[in-house]
Protein backbone atom coordinates (compact mmCIF):
# COMPACT_ATOMS: atom_id res chain seq x y z
CA UNK A 1 0.00 0.00 0.00
CA UNK A 2 0.96 3.57 -1.08
CA UNK A 3 1.87 5.10 2.41
CA UNK A 4 0.67 8.67 2.22
CA UNK A 5 2.58 9.61 5.67
CA UNK A 6 6.03 8.89 4.34
CA UNK A 7 5.49 12.02 2.33
CA UNK A 8 4.94 14.68 4.65
CA UNK A 9 8.51 16.07 5.49
CA UNK A 10 9.55 16.29 2.13
CA UNK A 11 6.60 18.59 0.90
CA UNK A 12 8.64 21.72 1.33
CA UNK A 13 10.81 20.22 -1.00
CA UNK A 14 8.36 20.15 -4.02
CA UNK A 15 10.60 21.72 -6.80
CA UNK A 16 8.98 22.23 -10.67
CA UNK A 17 11.03 19.91 -12.49
CA UNK A 18 9.94 20.37 -16.18
CA UNK A 19 11.64 18.29 -18.99
CA UNK A 20 10.29 20.76 -21.88
CA UNK A 21 11.65 24.11 -22.09
CA UNK A 22 9.92 26.88 -23.29
CA UNK A 23 7.39 25.91 -25.81
CA UNK A 24 7.22 27.90 -28.88
CA UNK A 25 3.56 30.17 -29.56
CA UNK A 26 1.47 29.94 -32.29
CA UNK A 27 1.25 32.03 -35.17
CA UNK A 28 -2.57 31.07 -35.80
CA UNK A 29 -4.64 34.23 -34.49
CA UNK A 30 -7.85 32.47 -36.08
CA UNK A 31 -7.28 34.44 -39.82
CA UNK A 32 -10.59 31.98 -40.40
CA UNK A 33 -8.66 30.01 -43.00
CA UNK A 34 -10.35 26.45 -42.59
CA UNK A 35 -6.73 24.86 -43.20
CA UNK A 36 -5.79 26.93 -40.14
CA UNK A 37 -8.04 25.12 -37.17
CA UNK A 38 -5.30 24.89 -34.73
CA UNK A 39 -5.14 21.43 -34.56
CA UNK A 40 -1.19 20.90 -35.59
CA UNK A 41 0.73 21.10 -32.23
CA UNK A 42 3.88 20.42 -34.55
CA UNK A 43 4.95 24.89 -34.10
CA UNK A 44 3.42 24.45 -30.93
CA UNK A 45 6.21 22.86 -28.96
CA UNK A 46 9.20 23.63 -31.59
CA UNK A 47 11.12 24.00 -28.29
CA UNK A 48 10.15 20.71 -26.33
CA UNK A 49 12.57 17.52 -26.74
CA UNK A 50 10.77 15.17 -28.77
CA UNK A 51 12.43 12.41 -27.12
CA UNK A 52 10.83 13.12 -23.94
CA UNK A 53 7.94 15.53 -24.25
CA UNK A 54 4.64 14.47 -25.04
CA UNK A 55 2.62 16.62 -28.22
CA UNK A 56 0.40 19.32 -26.77
CA UNK A 57 -3.30 17.46 -27.20
CA UNK A 58 -5.61 18.23 -30.40
CA UNK A 59 -8.87 17.19 -31.33
CA UNK A 60 -12.21 15.65 -30.75
CA UNK A 61 -12.67 14.78 -27.12
CA UNK A 62 -15.63 12.82 -25.74
CA UNK A 63 -16.74 14.36 -22.94
CA UNK A 64 -18.54 10.88 -21.25
CA UNK A 65 -19.61 9.60 -18.40
CA UNK A 66 -18.14 8.68 -15.48
CA UNK A 67 -19.25 4.59 -15.86
CA UNK A 68 -16.53 2.56 -18.44
CA UNK A 69 -15.67 6.27 -20.31
CA UNK A 70 -13.39 4.06 -22.23
CA UNK A 71 -15.60 0.80 -22.88
CA UNK A 72 -18.46 3.01 -23.27
CA UNK A 73 -16.15 5.48 -26.32
CA UNK A 74 -18.35 6.18 -29.16
CA UNK A 75 -17.34 4.85 -32.46
CA UNK A 76 -17.36 8.29 -34.06
CA UNK A 77 -14.43 8.91 -36.26
CA UNK A 78 -14.15 12.41 -34.98
CA UNK A 79 -13.33 11.29 -31.92
CA UNK A 80 -9.47 10.87 -30.91
CA UNK A 81 -9.80 10.08 -27.33
CA UNK A 82 -11.76 10.72 -24.38
CA UNK A 83 -12.16 12.06 -21.31
CA UNK A 84 -11.89 10.38 -18.03
CA UNK A 85 -13.44 11.16 -14.34
CA UNK A 86 -11.95 9.99 -11.35
CA UNK A 87 -13.19 10.91 -7.78
CA UNK A 88 -10.24 11.04 -5.43
CA UNK A 89 -12.06 8.75 -2.76
CA UNK A 90 -13.83 6.77 -5.46
CA UNK A 91 -12.36 3.42 -2.92
CA UNK A 92 -13.85 5.27 0.53
CA UNK A 93 -16.30 2.31 0.21
CA UNK A 94 -13.63 -0.52 1.05
CA UNK A 95 -12.29 1.24 3.65
CA UNK A 96 -13.01 5.19 4.40
CA UNK A 97 -10.83 5.20 6.95
CA UNK A 98 -7.79 3.83 5.28
CA UNK A 99 -5.04 4.94 2.28
CA UNK A 100 -6.85 3.28 -0.79
CA UNK A 101 -4.40 4.97 -3.03
CA UNK A 102 -3.73 1.06 -4.60
CA UNK A 103 -7.60 0.66 -5.68
CA UNK A 104 -7.63 3.89 -7.50
CA UNK A 105 -4.60 3.61 -9.69
CA UNK A 106 -5.55 0.33 -10.48
CA UNK A 107 -8.46 1.82 -11.98
CA UNK A 108 -7.06 4.64 -13.31
CA UNK A 109 -4.77 1.88 -14.94
CA UNK A 110 -7.25 -0.17 -16.20
CA UNK A 111 -8.68 2.81 -18.23
CA UNK A 112 -5.57 3.76 -19.79
CA UNK A 113 -4.59 0.26 -20.79
CA UNK A 114 -8.02 -0.07 -22.70
CA UNK A 115 -7.82 3.20 -24.13
CA UNK A 116 -4.34 2.11 -25.23
CA UNK A 117 -5.77 -1.08 -26.72
CA UNK A 118 -8.91 0.67 -28.17
CA UNK A 119 -6.22 2.98 -29.66
CA UNK A 120 -7.58 6.61 -28.57
CA UNK A 121 -6.18 9.17 -25.69
CA UNK A 122 -7.06 10.32 -22.45
CA UNK A 123 -7.51 13.31 -20.42
CA UNK A 124 -7.60 12.38 -17.19
CA UNK A 125 -8.67 14.07 -14.54
CA UNK A 126 -9.07 13.02 -10.37
CA UNK A 127 -11.54 15.39 -8.68
CA UNK A 128 -10.32 16.97 -5.25
CA UNK A 129 -12.92 19.38 -3.11
CA UNK A 130 -15.66 17.56 -1.22
CA UNK A 131 -14.23 14.71 -2.99
CA UNK A 132 -11.14 14.19 -1.11
CA UNK A 133 -11.20 10.38 0.92
CA UNK A 134 -12.78 11.05 4.32
CA UNK A 135 -9.33 9.73 5.30
CA UNK A 136 -7.87 13.09 3.95
CA UNK A 137 -10.99 15.20 5.47
CA UNK A 138 -10.32 13.58 8.75
CA UNK A 139 -6.59 14.75 8.81
CA UNK A 140 -7.10 18.13 7.04
CA UNK A 141 -8.73 21.36 8.29
CA UNK A 142 -12.31 21.22 6.29
CA UNK A 143 -14.74 23.70 5.10
CA UNK A 144 -17.88 23.30 5.29
CA UNK A 145 -20.29 24.85 2.56
CA UNK A 146 -23.69 24.19 0.37
CA UNK A 147 -23.09 22.04 -2.91
CA UNK A 148 -26.42 22.65 -4.79
CA UNK A 149 -28.93 22.45 -1.69
CA UNK A 150 -26.71 19.49 0.14
CA UNK A 151 -24.40 20.04 2.89
CA UNK A 152 -20.48 19.13 1.53
CA UNK A 153 -16.76 19.57 2.89
CA UNK A 154 -13.33 20.26 1.19
CA UNK A 155 -10.27 20.64 2.72
CA UNK A 156 -8.78 24.23 3.29
CA UNK A 157 -6.53 24.13 0.46
CA UNK A 158 -3.30 25.45 2.83
CA UNK A 159 -3.53 22.87 5.33
CA UNK A 160 -0.46 20.99 5.97
CA UNK A 161 -1.93 17.49 6.23
CA UNK A 162 -3.85 18.26 3.34
CA UNK A 163 -0.85 19.21 1.20
CA UNK A 164 1.09 16.32 2.35
CA UNK A 165 -2.05 13.82 1.01
CA UNK A 166 -2.62 15.60 -1.88
CA UNK A 167 1.18 14.88 -2.91
CA UNK A 168 1.25 11.87 -2.26
CA UNK A 169 -1.74 11.21 -4.50
CA UNK A 170 0.17 13.04 -7.56
CA UNK A 171 3.42 11.24 -7.00
CA UNK A 172 1.24 8.57 -7.12
CA UNK A 173 -0.22 9.41 -10.26
CA UNK A 174 3.09 9.92 -11.89
CA UNK A 175 3.59 6.61 -12.93
CA UNK A 176 1.33 7.16 -15.62
CA UNK A 177 3.25 9.76 -17.13
CA UNK A 178 5.37 7.58 -19.32
CA UNK A 179 1.45 6.04 -20.35
CA UNK A 180 1.23 6.22 -24.20
CA UNK A 181 -2.48 6.99 -23.69
CA UNK A 182 -2.04 9.70 -21.59
CA UNK A 183 -2.61 13.06 -23.62
CA UNK A 184 -3.32 15.20 -20.49
CA UNK A 185 -3.76 15.39 -16.87
CA UNK A 186 -5.85 17.95 -15.14
CA UNK A 187 -4.94 20.24 -12.22
CA UNK A 188 -7.24 20.22 -9.43
CA UNK A 189 -7.24 21.88 -6.11
CA UNK A 190 -9.15 21.75 -3.29
CA UNK A 191 -10.51 24.78 -3.68
CA UNK A 192 -13.25 24.11 -6.09
CA UNK A 193 -17.60 23.26 -5.80
CA UNK A 194 -18.00 20.58 -7.55
CA UNK A 195 -14.31 18.69 -7.40
CA UNK A 196 -13.40 19.05 -11.22
CA UNK A 197 -13.56 23.08 -11.83
CA UNK A 198 -12.11 26.06 -11.07
CA UNK A 199 -14.90 27.47 -9.46
CA UNK A 200 -14.75 27.62 -5.93
CA UNK A 201 -19.05 28.71 -5.52
CA UNK A 202 -18.96 29.27 -1.66
CA UNK A 203 -19.44 32.53 0.70
CA UNK A 204 -16.64 34.61 0.42
CA UNK A 205 -17.10 35.99 4.17
CA UNK A 206 -17.26 32.19 5.84
CA UNK A 207 -14.18 31.35 3.62
CA UNK A 208 -12.22 34.29 4.90
CA UNK A 209 -13.37 33.63 8.46
CA UNK A 210 -11.64 29.89 7.68
CA UNK A 211 -8.45 31.69 6.89
CA UNK A 212 -8.68 32.61 3.32
CA UNK A 213 -6.67 35.28 1.96
CA UNK A 214 -6.08 35.33 -1.85
CA UNK A 215 -2.15 35.01 -1.66
CA UNK A 216 -2.82 32.15 0.69
CA UNK A 217 -4.86 30.33 -2.15
CA UNK A 218 -2.47 31.45 -4.88
CA UNK A 219 0.74 30.05 -2.58
CA UNK A 220 -1.15 26.24 -1.99
CA UNK A 221 -2.30 26.51 -5.84
CA UNK A 222 1.43 27.50 -6.87
CA UNK A 223 2.87 24.62 -4.55
CA UNK A 224 0.19 22.02 -5.93
CA UNK A 225 1.21 22.69 -9.29
CA UNK A 226 4.51 22.27 -9.05
CA UNK A 227 3.63 18.86 -7.26
CA UNK A 228 1.84 17.94 -10.83
CA UNK A 229 4.83 19.63 -12.84
CA UNK A 230 7.58 17.09 -10.65
CA UNK A 231 5.31 14.29 -11.21
CA UNK A 232 4.11 14.42 -14.89
CA UNK A 233 7.57 15.83 -16.87
CA UNK A 234 6.86 15.09 -20.01
CA UNK A 235 3.13 15.18 -19.90
CA UNK A 236 0.68 18.40 -20.88
CA UNK A 237 -1.07 19.81 -17.90
CA UNK A 238 -4.21 21.74 -17.54
CA UNK A 239 -6.16 23.89 -15.13
CA UNK A 240 -10.33 24.88 -15.88
CA UNK A 241 -10.33 28.40 -15.18
CA UNK A 242 -13.23 30.33 -13.09
CA UNK A 243 -13.73 33.62 -11.11
CA UNK A 244 -13.36 33.17 -7.62
CA UNK A 245 -15.12 36.25 -5.78
CA UNK A 246 -15.21 38.10 -8.53
CA UNK A 247 -11.49 37.98 -9.58
CA UNK A 248 -9.95 36.43 -11.84
CA UNK A 249 -6.17 36.83 -9.85
CA UNK A 250 -5.62 33.79 -8.55
CA UNK A 251 -5.77 31.99 -12.21
CA UNK A 252 -3.85 34.60 -13.51
CA UNK A 253 -1.46 34.30 -10.77
CA UNK A 254 -1.28 30.58 -11.91
CA UNK A 255 -0.49 31.10 -15.89
CA UNK A 256 2.07 33.67 -14.76
CA UNK A 257 3.86 30.76 -13.20
CA UNK A 258 3.56 27.80 -15.74
CA UNK A 259 3.52 29.95 -18.88
CA UNK A 260 7.51 29.80 -19.47
CA UNK A 261 7.43 25.64 -19.18
CA UNK A 262 5.48 25.09 -22.60
CA UNK A 263 2.81 22.25 -21.77
CA UNK A 264 0.39 23.60 -18.98
CA UNK A 265 -2.76 24.86 -21.03
CA UNK A 266 -5.98 26.55 -19.99
CA UNK A 267 -9.71 24.51 -19.78
CA UNK A 268 -13.14 26.27 -19.66
CA UNK A 269 -15.51 23.39 -18.93
CA UNK A 270 -18.69 26.44 -19.47
CA UNK A 271 -17.36 26.66 -23.44
CA UNK A 272 -19.65 28.78 -25.09
CA UNK A 273 -19.23 31.54 -26.95
CA UNK A 274 -21.52 33.94 -25.01
CA UNK A 275 -19.91 33.28 -21.77
CA UNK A 276 -16.91 35.13 -22.74
CA UNK A 277 -19.16 37.91 -23.16
CA UNK A 278 -21.87 38.02 -20.48
CA UNK A 279 -20.72 35.25 -18.17
CA UNK A 280 -20.49 36.56 -14.79
CA UNK A 281 -18.05 34.23 -13.47
CA UNK A 282 -16.45 33.64 -16.62
CA UNK A 283 -15.43 36.95 -18.90
CA UNK A 284 -12.80 37.65 -16.44
CA UNK A 285 -11.08 34.56 -17.13
CA UNK A 286 -10.91 34.59 -20.79
CA UNK A 287 -8.30 36.59 -21.63
CA UNK A 288 -6.49 33.71 -19.44
CA UNK A 289 -7.93 31.16 -22.16
CA UNK A 290 -6.48 33.38 -24.60
CA UNK A 291 -3.44 33.60 -23.69
CA UNK A 292 -2.90 29.51 -23.22
CA UNK A 293 -4.16 29.28 -26.99
CA UNK A 294 -1.62 31.38 -27.65
CA UNK A 295 1.08 29.92 -26.09
CA UNK A 296 0.25 26.34 -25.22
CA UNK A 297 -3.01 24.86 -26.20
CA UNK A 298 -6.52 25.50 -24.85
CA UNK A 299 -9.83 23.20 -23.78
CA UNK A 300 -13.31 23.84 -24.79
CA UNK A 301 -15.69 21.79 -22.83
CA UNK A 302 -18.68 23.12 -23.84
CA UNK A 303 -21.32 23.97 -21.23
CA UNK A 304 -24.05 21.24 -22.79
CA UNK A 305 -24.56 19.26 -25.44
CA UNK A 306 -26.38 20.74 -28.50
CA UNK A 307 -28.73 17.79 -29.55
CA UNK A 308 -30.83 18.05 -26.01
CA UNK A 309 -29.35 21.74 -24.59
CA UNK A 310 -29.07 24.01 -27.32
CA UNK A 311 -30.78 26.56 -25.51
CA UNK A 312 -27.90 26.85 -23.19
CA UNK A 313 -26.04 28.49 -25.70
CA UNK A 314 -28.64 30.95 -26.35
CA UNK A 315 -28.04 34.85 -25.36
CA UNK A 316 -30.89 36.62 -27.26
CA UNK A 317 -29.19 40.30 -26.18
CA UNK A 318 -25.76 39.12 -28.03
CA UNK A 319 -27.80 37.73 -31.16
CA UNK A 320 -27.23 34.32 -30.49
CA UNK A 321 -30.88 32.37 -30.74
CA UNK A 322 -30.83 28.86 -30.36
CA UNK A 323 -34.47 28.14 -28.60
CA UNK A 324 -35.73 28.24 -24.99
CA UNK A 325 -35.16 25.29 -22.32
CA UNK A 326 -36.57 22.16 -23.88
CA UNK A 327 -38.08 24.01 -27.42
CA UNK A 328 -34.98 24.21 -29.82
CA UNK A 329 -36.10 23.91 -33.32
CA UNK A 330 -34.11 21.26 -35.16
CA UNK A 331 -32.94 24.14 -37.19
CA UNK A 332 -31.71 26.19 -33.86
CA UNK A 333 -29.55 22.96 -32.66
CA UNK A 334 -27.89 22.57 -35.88
CA UNK A 335 -27.19 26.71 -35.74
CA UNK A 336 -26.26 26.42 -32.11
CA UNK A 337 -23.52 23.26 -32.74
CA UNK A 338 -22.30 24.89 -35.98
CA UNK A 339 -21.91 28.60 -34.50
CA UNK A 340 -20.10 27.09 -31.33
CA UNK A 341 -18.00 25.21 -33.46
CA UNK A 342 -16.99 27.49 -36.34
CA UNK A 343 -16.69 30.01 -33.52
CA UNK A 344 -14.40 27.82 -30.74
CA UNK A 345 -11.83 27.06 -34.05
CA UNK A 346 -11.72 30.68 -35.27
CA UNK A 347 -13.34 30.38 -38.40
CA UNK A 348 -16.35 33.01 -37.43
CA UNK A 349 -17.53 35.90 -35.58
CA UNK A 350 -20.65 36.69 -33.88
CA UNK A 351 -22.05 38.01 -31.12
CA UNK A 352 -20.54 41.43 -32.51
CA UNK A 353 -17.29 40.39 -31.08
CA UNK A 354 -14.69 42.54 -33.33
CA UNK A 355 -12.06 40.28 -34.08
CA UNK A 356 -12.07 35.64 -34.41
CA UNK A 357 -10.72 34.15 -31.30
CA UNK A 358 -7.17 32.09 -30.99
CA UNK A 359 -8.40 28.67 -31.34
CA UNK A 360 -9.44 26.34 -29.28
CA UNK A 361 -6.99 23.23 -29.22
CA UNK A 362 -9.31 20.43 -27.78
CA UNK A 363 -12.82 20.54 -27.40
CA UNK A 364 -14.36 17.99 -25.15
CA UNK A 365 -17.87 17.08 -26.77
CA UNK A 366 -20.94 15.34 -25.22
CA UNK A 367 -21.63 11.80 -25.58
CA UNK A 368 -25.12 13.14 -27.26
CA UNK A 369 -23.11 15.28 -29.42
CA UNK A 370 -20.17 12.54 -30.70
CA UNK A 371 -23.27 10.33 -31.70
CA UNK A 372 -25.48 12.74 -33.29
CA UNK A 373 -25.47 12.01 -37.15
CA UNK A 374 -25.84 15.44 -37.83
CA UNK A 375 -22.79 16.83 -36.83
CA UNK A 376 -20.43 13.81 -37.79
CA UNK A 377 -18.83 15.87 -40.58
CA UNK A 378 -18.08 18.83 -39.09
CA UNK A 379 -16.58 17.54 -36.27
CA UNK A 380 -14.52 15.41 -39.01
CA UNK A 381 -13.22 18.45 -39.87
CA UNK A 382 -11.98 20.19 -36.61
Amino acid sequence: MYNFWSVTSSLLFVLAMTACSSGGNSDDTGSGNEQDNGADTGDRVESCDAQSCKPLPSGIYESAGINDPVGNISDSAAVVGVLVRHNWNECDDEDADADNIDCLIDAISADLDAAQAKGVMVNLIVMDGHSAPDFVKQRCTVFDYDKQGSPAQMCLPWDENYLADKLALITALGQFDSHPALALMYFTGACSSNGAEGACSVDETEYTAAGYTPERLAESYRTIMDMYRTAFPTTPLAFEVHEIFASADLWQNLWDHVSDGGRVGVASWWCSERLTLSGSNTVGVWPIVQAAASETFSVCQTVGNFTLQAWRFTDVALGLDYGQADESTDEQILNAFNDTINWAQGWEIHANQTEMIVPYSVIEVWTKDVDNPDFQNRLLQF
